[in-house]
Order: structure tokens, then sequence, then C-alpha cells
């Protein structure tokens, strides 16, 4: 795009510029132009069946779709003119003929383009007298997607979604006329199913996992990096007091562009968990009583502390702790996550490599001549070291742990006198194994820096805080020096 010629237009008597050839709709929405859409997705083909981005071009005898048009030089177009007002008027009262009057009820509320633009151009006297027509209400299409085939507007962004991204061709319009709703040639079957809700304009596809949760106008949101895998795709995640409630994908063109896997959309569900360690713990007996930083603190205090560490850290986390404890390859090893099911790239975003800031701790860690502290054969050599007097503090994976996998870890320490883990929830058994439990902030709950794939460095944002501030790394590391 930044090697096209950019031409200069005049869209409602204000000057704007565009690459010459490029859509005339994109054009306008990329500077803060409103223009009626709905079929319209950056990310997909020209549909032109909504009917609602006409526009008048001075010169031109007759309205057009300005998603069917490209830009050139000296173009002199507008959608505020009476004509167009009543041609957007007439197409939503197509769109609205069969809809049913679910607003109170639908998850799309606050979000939803039919009731923005109803705001600004209806509020006429419905001319249509016909019973509406009546579809399937709610039928659960897979992989977490409900159907809703009466607020279907038929604007085909899904089909074209299933058609021209994931090309798994799941979903199709069926029937003519007021009777044509999309149908399901089978259960949604493909790890992106969840941008379906995303693009879809209205209620008519929702998702299982926030329906009836929350209404979006009590939500906040942080935009922040995903860490499900090393892709690392700018994510927005929605909250509030009471909990995070989803995540859903922020367009970066040099990363994910508009879509995210499914995988990543559950990145949020530990960060407000009932599982979630609030406070410091202490084992007595199997069972973890609550107790303080202090009394943690002051058990470690003037011990050899060995460290094992993952690959989900922040960089500034781990300088942080090369500040404190000086550079020993002796004190310190990584534990990497095993990667996930499926290819190691699946063609779109998805990543079976789980560990997010390998490069970033790759770097970090040769600057500081300790690559070898992430070497396979390192961990193994740094248990075997390890003595039973001393204290093992382990930061635990944060996401898409696989208990069995840690489990083995821990059973290799399990000579350690002291255990101490820094954990972001209490819900796998092993962690039974831990003398103390330590509050550890999510991804959701701090700032930082990640390397990618492809060592592009990826920002961690914070959202709200559901621990106390001072529950991290550094602040320990801190106490204890």
């Amino acid at each position: 795009m930044s090697d096209q010629k950019l031409v200069k237009l005049k869209w409602n008597n204000t000057e704007i510029s565009a690459p010459e050839n490029s859509n005339l709709l994109k054009a306008a929405l990329d500077n803060g132009i409103e223009v009626a859409h709905y079929c319209y997705h950056p990310g997909l083909s020209v549909a032109g069946v909504c009917r609602m981005c006409n526009v008048e071009q001075e010169g031109v005898p007759r309205p057009y779709l300005s998603c069917n048009a490209t830009v050139k030089e000296g173009m002199n177009v507008t959608n505020t003119t009476p004509k167009i007002k009543e041609m957007v008027e007439w197409a939503l009262q197509m769109h609205l003929v069969n809809h049913p009057l679910d607003c109170p009820i639908c998850d799309q509320a606050g979000e939803c383009g039919l009731q923005d633009y109803y705001m600004k151009y209806g509020g006429y006297d419905s001319s249509m007298v016909d019973q509406k027509v009546h579809k399937i209400k709610v039928k659960d299409i897979g992989r977490n997607v409900m159907l809703d085939a009466e607020r279907c507007i038929l604007c085909s962004r899904c089909v074209r979604f299933t058609s021209e991204v994931t090309g798994t061709h799941e979903l199709g319009i069926l029937n003519r006329g007021d009777h044509a709703e999309i149908t399901v040639n089978e259960n949604l079957n493909n790890d992106y199913a969840q941008n379906l809700v995303d693009i879809c304009p209205v209620g008519a596809l929702t998702s299982t996992d926030f329906r009836f949760k929350q209404r979006v106008w009590y939500l906040q949101n942080v935009e922040t990096t995903c860490i499900g895998c090393e892709t690392g795709c700018s994510v927005r995640v929605d909250y509030n007091k009471t909990g995070a409630y989803r995540v859903k994908p922020v367009y970066d063109s040099t990363v994910n562009s508009y879509w995210m896997c499914d995988h990543g959309r559950n990145t949020y569900k530990h960060v407000s968990s009932v599982d979630r360690v609030l406070e410091p713990l202490k084992n007595k007996d199997g069972m973890f009583l609550e107790t303080t930083v202090q009394d943690v603190l002051g058990t470690l205090k003037n011990k050899k502390l060995k460290f094992i560490f993952n690959t989900q850290m922040t960089n500034e986390e781990l300088s942080g702790y090369l500040k404190f404890a000086g550079k020993s390859a002796q004190d310190f090893t990584f534990y990497q996550l095993q990667n996930g099911s499926g290819p190691a790239f699946d063609g779109i975003l998805k990543r079976s490599n789980q560990n997010i800031n390998i490069n970033g701790l790759t770097d970090v860690l040769t600057k500081a001549n300790l690559a070898q502290t992430l070497q396979a054969g390192h961990l193994d050599e740094f248990i075997k070291n390890l003595k039973s007097d001393d204290v093992v503090v382990v930061v635990v994976p944060e996401f898409n742990l696989k208990e069995d996998h840690f489990s083995t870890l821990l059973q290799k320490i399990k000579n350690v006198k002291t255990k101490v883990g820094l954990t972001t929830n209490n819900s796998f058994d092993c962690l039974t194994k831990f003398d103390y439990l330590l509050p550890a902030p999510t991804f959701l709950e701090k700032e930082g820096t990640l390397f990618n794939y492809n060592k592009t460095a990826r920002k961690l944002h914070k959202g709200k805080m559901f621990i106390k501030e001072d529950y991290n790394l550094s602040s320990y590391l801190q106490l204890l020096g």
C-alpha cells in the first residue's frame, strides 16, 4: 500500500487522500468519514449486497455503491444528500422487514449496525404490512458459535470468511427472496470460527462463551498481545471490575491482520477465575492457608535461591532478575512448554509453539552471555545439581499448562526442602507439591515486551489489576534484596 500513488479527492466537501485505485468506501472509513454499510469488510472480497453505501459523484448521473468503486484523482463524492439518505432508509427497511425485536436480550446490543443506522436514518413509519418470515432462532453450529437466522441480514460476510480465509466452506446461503437464509453445510470445523462473531454486523452469530454474560457498555478494554502462541497477535481484552470476559482481535498489518484463532480467545479465562491465587498461601499438610508476603519471603531470606523460569516471561521480568541475582547459569534455568497439537504453522496464524517469548529471552540472555540456560539439556543439568537445602522458586507458566508435563518437573525437584511457586491460579493438583504459592500477574496485569516468532517486538499493556500492584517478580526480588 505504501508504494501506491496517493491522490486527492473530496468527500462531503472535505479533501482526503487515498491510494489510487484503492476501494472508495475504505478510503472514506480510513479518513474517519461515516458511511452506512453492512456487507463490506476490508479483510474480505466485495459483495455489494446490502445496498447501504450509495454515494453521488459530481458529473455522474446516478448514485452508485462506494464499496464497488475505486479511488480516482479529483473525485467529488457525497453520501449526505437527501437522495442518498432516502436510499439508505429504504435499504434499511428491507433489512428490518423480517428482523425480530430481540434488542433487549441480544448480545450485539450496543455494538449493532442495525441499531446504529436505525437511530441515524430510521424513525420512520414502516411501509411493510406483510407478516414477518420466521426462521430458526437458536442453533449451535459448533465451535462456540450460535446462529439466529431471524436476525441475519444476509450480508454474506460469514460465508465469504469460510470461503476466502479458512477455505473450509461450512456456510452458504439457501433459498431466494425473503426466505433466503444462512445454511450450515456442516458444523463449523475450523480454528477461526469465533471471527464470524466479530464480523457479523448484527446479532445473528453470537459466542456461546460470551452470550448473556455482560452488556458491552459495562465493559472497559485494553489493547495488548495474545500469549497463546509465538505469533503474538494484537488483541483487545474486554473486562470490568467483576472480571475479564472476552478477547477480540485488533487490526495489525504486521502480524494478524483482522483475525485471531479461537485458541487465543481462551487466554482471558484464568485472569478472573475462582481458582486465582490472590494472596500468598502456605501449604499445611496438603491444604493451602493464607499467609503474608513477609512470612514467605522471611523463610527465603539469606537462603541460596535457585530459579526455574518459563518462556512466557517478559524481557523486563528477566532483566529484573538478572539485576537482582547477578549472572550465573547455575542459579537459574528455564521450563519450556510442550508444543500444542497440530502443525508447526497452520498457514493462517496459529502456531504450535506455545513459548511466546523464547526469542525475547534468547536476546536478553545472549547479551548477558547466558544463552545456554535456554538449551534443552540445561534444565536437567540444573535439577541434577540441586541440593536438598536449596530454595527453588518456580515461575509457573501462565497459559496452556499441560499438568502432566509440569507435574513431571515438580516430581524431579521433590527432594528440595523449600519450593515456592509464583502462579496466576491454583486449579492444578500438582501445585500442592509447592510449600508456598505467591500471586503473579497475568498478561492483562502487567506492562512488558515480548519477541514473537519472527523477532518482532510485541507489547503487553496493563488493564485492570485483580491482584495487588506489588504482587510481581520485581517486587518480590526487591523485598528479598
